[in-house]
This record gives structure tokens, C-alpha cells and sequence, in this order.
């Protein structure tokens, strides 16, 4: 199992090495990807966690099915967890939902530290330490609980009226939560800590909020779109379409059934159009009706250099020559603090977004992003352009 671990590591760092190389033009990155993209697999790393090889899929069924009867509600039936690992194991699924990623981390007995880990694997996010329900869960894995008794444990406390997030400013961030969660030693701490910071806590990422807004402003800034007229501010409509670049990213799209080159393109657009925000979610996220995705981040983030300012203190210019290294760091950074999964070589979206950082320059960036965009949305009509 630890050669296969080797092997899986040894490729993601070569996906990385050649994202950063410098030696592909732009329509030979697209071929990279499309040739040799193979994005992690839930069964590759349900493998990886259960220390058995991944083509050795009837051992992994067997593990997962043994575990998660054991995790599972009463009367939960043998032969539905079983399509269930089946689906896990026999598809191209990257992702699953949260809950069942909590499901999982039980099965394998995690700590709330790995089970953080195997979260960013399985669903692209870790533990939300601000959302009530979420907290029951690390504490019930921190106590070494079955699934059920964390959901009997939720459920108690759902029945008290203590699991209702209340508070949507964006003043209370998750890390001044953490530590006081951290220290929680007993389900009746945790209960009276759930009754007296009833304000403090909520399901939205507040970091990933105040940080998404920031940016937003910056897009919306007056004196970046319009020295003409100073006073005029683009819209979040004129936002998506200048940055986002959503005309290039069909809404629509089916899968077209033909050589397996074709399939593995289709795969690509899939995993790149998934999620891509327009401008009805980028309004709800700024409106607070639905939570910041980990991809509107990513976007925003590249498009403001991370909001790092042009001015030092005393009105100088900064140096604008940040190294790839750097940038890449203060990106993985922004992520993990807003609870997200770091960049992935084996994603075809961030070995997407690692090419393009590569670029001398960054304000050529949102450039680059979109001329690879039309490479790969676009090349059945007009080919992949040349960098």
C-alpha cells in the first residue's frame, strides 16, 4: 500500500511539475490535460484510507461495507450501502456530499484532524467550526463516537433548539471560534457552549465572505474601469462577464458520445464548468442567500492578485514581480483559511488555474485563464489558440 501511496503522490507532483514548467504553449496545455488529466477518484482515495490497492476493489467494498453498517442508522439495509461504495467505486466520481464525507471519516475512526484532511479530499472543503452541527461532529469524533450516537447526539441538541445558526455578520470569524470549541470536554460543555454563543455561530464561511466582498469592491472600483468617469461603478453583472468570463462557459452542455478522446474532453469541461459561478450566484452569495464557493474564490482572488495593494504606506509603488512560488502560497493560504482545500495538480480546474499563474506577469493572468477557456469550450469550432 505504501508503493501505491508513492505512485499516487509521485504523479500529483508530476501534474504539478508540468503545470509550472514553462515549456507548453498554450494549446500544447490543453492537450496535456486532456491526454494525461486523471482527477482523484473517491475510490482511489477511499482505497488510500482503507491501506488497500485501489484496483483491489472487492477488499475495499468489503472494509466500507463492514464499517458503515456499523455507522449507519438502524434499519439501514446491507445492499444499499453496498450500491452505495459500488457507486463510489466503479464510477469517475470526484466528489461526495459533505455529510457523507462525515459518514465516512466515522467509518474510519479519523481524528477531527484527518478527517479534516479526507474532507478537502472527498467533498473540497473542511470542517466548518462556526456551524453548530458541524461542531457536534468534531466533538463526537474527538470522543471517539459511532455515527449513530453522534446523530443521536444531534439530534438532542436540534430538539433544544441549539443547532439554528443565527448570526450571518461577518464579524465572527471560525478561527476565534476554534478556540474555544478545541476545549470542550464533555457533551454537556458543549451543549451550554452551543446555548451561550448562539451569536457567534453560523453556517456561512465569514473569512471566505469578508474576503469575496473585498475583492468584489476592488472589481466594482470606479477608478479601475472608468478613469473617464470616476464616479461610474460596474455591476455584478459586468463583473461576471469582464472576470468570470461566463460567455465562454456553456451552462448547458451535454456530454457528447464519441472516440475517447472526445469522453475525455467532455470529462474536463465538466469538471471546469461545475460550480463556475454567473451573476445569480455571485448576487446570492453578495446577499448572504447562499454560502462563497471555493471556485468564485479561486476566480476572484486571481483577478484582484488576492486584493494585494499597489500602494505602500507612504505612496510608493510596490514591486510587481511577486515570483509564481509566492503567489501559489498566498492562494493556498487564502483557501485553507476559508476552510477550503488547497490546490490540486489532479484537478483538472486547478491544474487549469496553476498553468495559467505561471505567467511572468500577473495582470496577465485573466488573460491567460480566458484564452484557455476558449481553447477548451471553444476548439470543436475554432481550435485551441497558440500562447
Amino acid at each position: 500500500m505504501e508503493q501505491t501511496k508513492d505512485i499516487q503522490a509521485e504523479f500529483t507532483r508530476l501534474m504539478y511539475d508540468i503545470a509550472t514548467s514553462q515549456s507548453l504553449t498554450l494549446a500544447q496545455a490543453v492537450e496535456q490535460l486532456k491526454r494525461d488529466a486523471h482527477p482523484r477518484t473517491i475510490g482511489e482515495t477511499l482505497a488510500r484510507y482503507a491501506h488497500i490497492p485501489a484496483d483491489n476493489t472487492g477488499a475495499v467494498l468489503d472494509f466500507f461495507l463492514e464499517r458503515l453498517l456499523i455507522n449507519s442508522p438502524s434499519g439501514t439495509k446491507r445492499d444499499t450501502i453496498r450500491r452505495k461504495i459500488q457507486m463510489w467505486l466503479n464510477g469517475d466520481i470526484q466528489s461526495i456530499s459533505k455529510q457523507g464525507a462525515i459518514q465516512l471519516s466515522f467509518a474510519l475512526g479519523l481524528s477531527p484532524e484527518d478527517a479534516g484532511q479526507f474532507l478537502h479530499r472527498t467533498c473540497g472543503e473542511g470542517f466548518h467550526w462556526r456551524d453548530p452541527e458541524e461542531l457536534v461532529f468534531l466533538f463526537a469524533l474527538r470522543e471517539k463516537m459511532t455515527y449513530p450516537e453522534a446523530l443521536a447526539l444531534r439530534d438532542d441538541l436540534a430538539e433544544k433548539k441549539l443547532l439554528s445558526p443565527k448570526n450571518k455578520d461577518e464579524l465572527y470569524l471560525t478561527g476565534l471560534v476554534r478556540q474555544d470549541a478545541e476545549h470542550i470536554a464533555s457533551a454537556g460543555e458543549l451543549e451550554e457552549y452551543l446555548r451561550q454563543s448562539q451569536e457567534q455561530l453560523g453556517s456561512f464561511h465569514n473569512t471566505a465572505f469578508s474576503l469575496f466582498r473585498e475583492y468584489l469592491n476592488i472589481l466594482c472600483a470606479p477608478e479601475i474601469n472608468d478613469l473617464l468617469d470616476p464616479d461610474k461603478k460596474i455591476s455584478v453583472r459586468e463583473v461576471t462577464a469582464a472576470y468570470l468570463h461566463e460567455a465562454l462557459i456553456p451552462r448547458f452542455k451535454k456530454a457528447v458520445k464519441g472516440t475517447t478522446e472526445t469522453q475525455v474532453l467532455s470529462a474536463l469541461q465538466r469538471d471546469i464548468q461545475q460550480n463556475w459561478p454567473d451573476e445569480v450566484a455571485l448576487s446570492r452569495m453578495l446577499h448572504r442567500k447562499t454560502d462563497v464557493t471555493r471556485k468564485t474564490l479561486v476566480l476572484l482572488f486571481l483577478a484582484t492578485d488576492g486584493a494585494v495593494p499597489c500602494d505602500g504606506p507612504h505612496g510608493e509603488l510596490l514591486e510587481e514581480d511577486e515570483d509564481f512560488e509566492s503567489r501559489y502560497a498566498r492562494l493556498n493560504a487564502t483557501l485553507c483559511d476559508c476552510g477550503f482545500a488547497p490546490l490540486d495538480s489532479r484537478s483538472p480546474f486547478d491544474w487549469m488555474i496553476i498553468y495559467c499563474m505561471c505567467i511572468e506577469e500577473a495582470m496577465f493572468i485573466d488573460s491567460q485563464i480566458e484564452a484557455f477557456l476558449s481553447a477548451i469550450f471553444l476548439q470543436e469550432s475554432s481550435g485551441p489558440k497558440e500562447s
